[in-house]
């Protein structure tokens, strides 16, 4: 594996390894899922186990695929299978399908209704067929896939009627008004998101600029910088491979994946920290490709800056990835177009700037997840009710994950295989290295990883190169069936199937808002109902009362404590609990705002605070009958002051006293 001479020292012998890499590949992925599944049963998670099996399986038939591939002649050329249709016709379906869709939501408005979804899959299948016409036009595929991106965005954020996904949308709401009400970043006292402003401070120039609220100026103004990553990442794609139509496809596959459209809509500062990585990667390799280098080295240098000061735990995950794609680059040996000295310079501004001037986040933030007592055994997490109450129809959304590592599996082994003078294997390689980031496996079990340093992250970060695998294997499975499937099997068939598969699955479960999926989803948004419940909590309730409610509510209500300075700007706080336990409400002191709507048709999230970085787990309170009936018995000794048809607000008989 390794050469050592007088002439050349201590150097990697790149041939022996390669050829040992693609022998071992697909041994080490069978060995990975029987582990895996070994490790589920072992710690007693059959439900992980079982959502397993749709990783589990296709990554077997896909190492299979791969033997067959090993021992047959695959060239990689132009697929020749043309659509029945023109360029010019299936431009002409896709305006159609386009303006159909705009319909469907503006006749649904606060809903996405099921053919909603079938006009994205028609839309999704015009851009597919026209990558594989006889005269491809990026920039029109480019431009559609844009669209079409924008339209699943807004769908969500600008159609309910406040879209809080994640919930930490509400807190960086409130980040950004600060900002625009003070005129200035905000005070470090408030957040430590005063040492990493920008992504505030643009909320709030948008917000000013247009004349809107800062949640529509977050809603309306992220949505196309998020997209326009689709452009950079076809740019990047194409200077690597300089073939179109893989290029193309990988963007529209990357635009589709279920982690891409769930981030789309939450669009925060880790995302936007996300959007400027694209970019610095772009400005990166083109510098390999371009003359005017000098100005693409000072953007980078710019880009690299504004990391720093847009997310605060985002840049150091960054270079760990920027690591791997440095290893992976020594192993294949066919070039270096990641630049050394700019790799230490990134380490250089961020470092320098956490140590040198945002040293109080470092102790609040970092210090702290460094204590032994969250280091000293593997701790595993409980899960949550969405994983433990299974049923087929949730099932059924893991087969774009199965598509996915199907076709995944196939362009890492091709890549790997035929490394010579091929940069691409350099990403087949780093999607190998990182597939762990981004498939159901282990370490979503374990706490250290998931919740003290986040490796979910990683997620949307590595999502782009296995957008990249993704489409080259789906490229070198059609060239296979092409060639050597027999006549009976119609390939364009088969890939069409598994690619419309994949755009379905992933377009209606990236988002919890499909109530027609059999079972109530769960909304990440509050109806107009909900939020006049919560402007009467505004208007009527003193400043620094107690309020008990659910997970998501009380995320809605949360506000860090304001700092005297900061008095002017006349902000409201209260006291805000979660309910830790229904059969205690009448012991609280404070009011207790209940959305009984939703509760009755999913059930709502309880759970009571903690002091620790160990996130209490949230228990699950379903709308059953004989929780009905618990409730209900725990809130007769409760006085009712605000009744809707969505929301109930109740104090105590004994008072209001703080607790």
């Amino acid at each position: 594996m390794f050469g050592l001479s007088k002439e050349a020292g201590f150097k990697l012998d790149n041939t022996r390894l390669m050829r040992l890499i693609s022998f071992l590949f697909p041994l080490a992925i069978i060995f990975a899922v029987i582990f895996t599944f070994l490790w589920m049963f072992a710690a007693g998670k059959l439900a992980y186990a079982l959502r397993g099996l749709f990783t589990g399986i296709p990554a077997i038939l896909s190492c299979l695929f791969i033997l067959f591939i090993y021992k047959k002649d695959v060239s990689l050329h132009d697929i020749d299978v043309y659509p029945p249709l023109s360029t010019k016709s299936l431009t002409y379906l896709f305006g159609i399908f386009y303006i159909s869709s705009l319909v469907v939501l503006l006749l649904s408005e606060g809903s996405r209704p099921p053919y909603y979804f079938i006009f994205i899959l028609g839309l999704y299948l015009s851009v597919f067929l026209q990558i594989f016409s006889k005269k491809v036009n990026p920039p029109l595929i480019l431009a559609e896939t844009f669209l079409i991106a924008i339209n699943l965005i807004y769908s969500v954020t600008l159609n309910y009627d406040f879209y809080f996904g994640t919930t930490d949308i509400l807190p960086h709401i409130f980040l950004s008004e600060v900002t625009a009400m003070s005129g200035r970043t905000i005070p470090t006292s408030l957040s430590d998101y005063a040492y990493f402003p920008l992504y505030h401070v643009l909320i709030a120039e948008t917000s000013e600029l247009l004349n809107i609220s800062t949640k529509n100026s977050l809603f309306l103004v992220t949505a196309p910088i998020y997209a326009i990553t689709i452009i950079f990442l076809y740019y990047l794609f194409n200077y690597i491979t300089n073939n179109r139509q893989i290029s193309l496809l990988s963007c529209v596959l990357f635009s589709v994946s279920s982690v891409v459209l769930y981030y789309g809509v939450n669009v925060i500062t880790r995302t936007m920290a996300f959007i400027m990585f694209i970019v610095l990667l772009y400005l990166v390799y083109s510098v390999n490709f371009k003359k005017d280098k000098l100005s693409l080295k000072a953007l980078s240098v710019i880009v690299a800056v504004f990391l720093t000061l847009v997310h605060n735990v985002s840049l150091p995950q960054l270079v760990l990835l920027l690591i791997i794609l440095l290893i992976s680059e020594y192993i294949i040996g066919n070039g270096s177009y990641i630049s050394k000295p700019f790799f230490i310079l990134l380490n250089v501004i961020f470092t320098s700037y956490w140590f040198f001037i945002a040293y109080i986040f470092v102790q609040r933030s970092l210090a702290p997840r460094l204590q032994s007592q969250f280091l000293d055994s593997i701790v595993l997490t409980a899960g949550g009710a969405e994983v433990l109450q299974e049923s087929l129809i949730n099932l059924v959304g893991l087969l774009d994950k199965s598509i996915f590592l199907f076709f995944a599996l196939i362009g890492i082994s091709f890549l790997l295989k035929n490394y010579r003078n091929n940069y691409a294997s350099v990403l087949g390689l780093f999607a190998l290295l990182t597939l762990i980031f981004y498939v159901p496996n282990p370490l979503n079990t374990i706490w250290q990883f998931k919740v003290l340093f986040r490796v979910d992250r990683f997620m949307l970060f590595v999502s782009p190169f296995m957008a990249f695998v993704m489409g080259y294997g789906l490229y070198i499975f059609w060239n296979y069936m092409s060639k050597y499937s027999p006549r009976k099997v119609n390939s364009a068939t088969i890939v069409v199937l598994l690619f419309s598969t994949f755009v379905l699955v992933s377009s209606i479960y990236s988002i919890g808002d499909s109530d027609f999926l059999g079972q109530g989803a769960r909304h990440e948004y509050f109806t107009s109902e909900e939020l006049s419940g919560f402007e009467h909590i505004f208007k009527y309730v003193p400043i620094d009362s107690s309020i008990y409610t659910d997970y998501y509510s009380s995320r809605f209500f949360y506000l860090p404590l304001i700092p005297a300075t900061s008095a002017e700007m006349n902000i409201s706080s209260y006291d805000n609990y979660r309910i830790g336990d229904v059969n205690k409400l009448s012991q609280y002191r404070g009011y207790i705002v209940l959305r009984t709507k939703e509760f009755l048709r999913s059930g709502l999230y309880f759970g009571s605070e903690e002091s620790t970085l160990r996130d209490t787990a949230n228990y699950f309170y379903q709308g059953l009958p004989e929780n009905q009936l618990e409730l209900q018995s725990n809130l007769a000794g409760l006085s009712k002051i605000y009744s809707s048809s969505s929301t109930d607000i109740f104090i105590p008989h004994k008072g209001l006293n703080n607790p």
